[in-house]
């Protein structure tokens, strides 16, 4: 069916919320506790909109879109209304901004300078509250700058189920905490943290770390499990420094992973930073060990199809026995976004029709005169030739450093056989991509 919004005609299914719409046609609509991932909750009131017929103001995230609505979200009335509900979430608000870790990304800081703009009419001292909390988890809180739009709350307890966050107090002195001796601690605990759309929940890993407008991101994918959750990589390369990954943010798919990532995918960006700094062989040396007959390969299951592809032909065209084996952890996966299967792309590899049967593989292992390691993680301080992106080989081996993920583009296909394509950043690599490396050797 069709609706009204500024006049603009909008198409929409009967039922949905009204400011689910306005999100999912780029319609801009204030909002601090309602969250796509995780409903309605309807204590922040930003979302307040005009309805034609309505005597009063309506809450977008709590109104059911029917035939022939007519809607407006700019107007004399609801921008007052606006204004009026800044001024109460920010009465005690610290003016901290120059120093708040949330600068550049606070929603309470966009829309004042969208809809308030005003001069405090405060009279009294303002209320303190905690500052720096440690919560666990790497979260820290401060209590001033919360908004109590209990979006972490509603994720410990509906996503989650651990139930560690809170309100206590009432009135001036409600603030989100936890019960004494019980910290945050649950495998997806830093999602709170891009939940909070201002700054009073903070990574201990990225705070006062980086300002977020020095940051470029690329579109990429999570190469810890087979789940394949979609990410931004953010990333700046100084004057005085090589470009350094910060962090990884969650990037919106409803297929996968929603809008969030388990702790261990978000941190895992500090691999990619290790800077390979030993020896690098010359291919020369390679060229002249492929001459002998019995040659094995093992490829990672974490490289793109495109990667895998290449590794292929170049095996197949010097006769070379081909082999991948998948990254099995027992103790990683759960009922949500972790998988058992630690690799990234194993269901690339069986698309491709590597050979995966490791009794096979340790017995043409125990035969050969040549064993090379495409960067997997089974074979690491053995004597063979390595194409490798981190710092963990054997100097005594052939090495030839590859470029990580972060400086790729390719293809995965995840755990659910859902292909999906990641961007490279646009500094380039210190070390080539292995497809060129392929190419020389060729």
């Amino acid at each position: 069916m069709k609706i009204m919004i500024d006049e603009t005609q909008i198409e929409c299914k009967e039922g949905e919320l009204l400011i689910d719409v306005m999100l999912n046609n780029n319609i801009s609509i204030p909002h601090f506790c309602y969250h796509q991932d995780l409903g309605a909750d309807g204590n922040c009131r930003m979302c307040m909109v005009e309805i034609k017929g309505e005597k009063r103001p309506q809450v977008a995230c709590d109104t059911l879109v029917k035939e022939n609505l007519e809607v407006f979200t700019k107007s004399k009335n609801i921008n007052n209304v606006k204004r009026s509900i800044l001024e109460l979430e920010l009465l005690s608000h610290p003016v901290d901004c120059p120093i708040c870790d949330q600068a550049g990304e606070c929603k309470l800081q966009d829309y004042y300078m969208d809809y308030g703009l005003y001069e405090s009419h405060l009279t009294t001292p303002k209320t303190h509250k905690g500052k720096h909390i440690d919560l666990g988890s790497h979260v820290m809180l401060d209590q001033e700058r919360c908004v109590l739009c209990t979006r972490c709350i509603r994720f410990t307890s509906n996503i989650t189920k651990t139930h560690e966050l809170g309100i206590i107090g009432r009135g001036d002195n409600a603030k989100v905490g936890i019960a004494p001796n019980k910290p945050l601690s649950n495998p997806y605990a830093m999602n709170v943290v891009e939940l909070c759309p201002v700054g009073a929940l903070t990574s201990k890993d990225f705070r006062f770390k980086q300002r977020v407008w020095f940051l470029d991101s690329a579109k990429s994918i999570c190469h810890g499990c087979s789940r394949g959750c979609n990410i931004f990589i953010d990333y700046n390369e100084t004057k005085y420094t090589t470009e350094k990954i910060h962090r990884f943010r969650s990037r919106r798919n409803n297929e996968i992973n929603q809008s969030f990532l388990c702790d261990y995918g978000r941190l895992s960006y500090k691999e990619l930073n290790e800077k390979y700094e030993g020896k690098i062989s010359d291919v020369q040396d390679l060229k002249k060990l492929l001459k002998v007959e019995k040659k094995v390969a093992l490829v990672s299951p974490s490289l793109s199809l495109e990667q895998l592809k290449s590794v292929q032909n170049f095996t197949q065209k010097h006769k070379i026995a081909l082999f991948s084996l998948p990254y099995l952890d027992e103790n990683f996966g759960d009922d949500w976004l972790k998988t058992n299967e630690r690799s990234a792309n194993f269901k690339g590899v069986q698309e491709l029709f590597i050979n995966t049967l490791q009794k096979e593989f340790e017995e043409a292992f125990k035969n050969a005169e040549l064993i090379i390691n495409f960067d997997h993680q089974l074979l690491k301080n053995k004597p063979l030739v390595q194409f490798t992106s981190t710092q963990n080989v054997n100097q005594e081996n052939l090495v030839f450093a590859i470029a990580n993920f972060a400086h790729e583009s390719g293809t995965l296909i995840n755990c659910d056989e859902i292909r999906q394509r990641f961007e490279a950043s646009k500094y380039k690599s210190q070390v080539p991509r292995l497809v060129e490396l392929l190419e020389q050797l060729s």
